[in-house]
């Protein structure tokens, strides 16, 4: 199998996988906060924009209450992640004050890593497929 083949492939395998969207559990760091078994989401939206979904979350260990929020405007170039000055929702409200700069990671079927800025505060998620 040529080069080509092989990318077109895992081009199409990797699409495949967003179509329908693919969770994982894993770690999430805030500003030296750690929080374990949180959930993402990689999902392509109707328009077909990938929006990355983060589920039940604190963004500080004295944080009052979980939050879900969504990340548009991902965009995934054959495993790499990226995505910059994106205002980041949770339950349909805009949070400019904790715009999203800086994306960066990598994303398969089996894991995803990626780093960011929400606001002032570094983020960093790592996480495996949720069985």
């Amino acid at each position: 199998m040529n080069a080509k083949k092989i990318i077109l492939t895992l081009t199409m395998a990797l699409m495949a996988m967003v179509a329908t969207a693919q969770s994982y559990v894993g770690t999430m760091e805030v500003n030296g906060y750690t929080r374990k078994e949180v959930v993402v989401q990689l999902a392509k939206t109707q328009q077909g924009e990938l929006v990355l979904k983060m589920f039940n979350v604190k963004f500080a260990r004295l944080m009052p209450v979980k939050v879900d929020v969504d990340i548009p405007g991902i965009t995934l170039n054959g495993s790499r992640l990226q995505g910059n000055n994106i205002i980041p929702s949770s339950k349909g409200k805009p949070y400019e004050r904790y715009r999203v700069t800086k994306l960066d990671g990598k994303a398969d079927s089996q894991q995803i890593s990626f780093t960011c800025m929400m606001g002032d505060k570094p983020v960093k998620f790592s996480g495996k497929r949720k069985k």
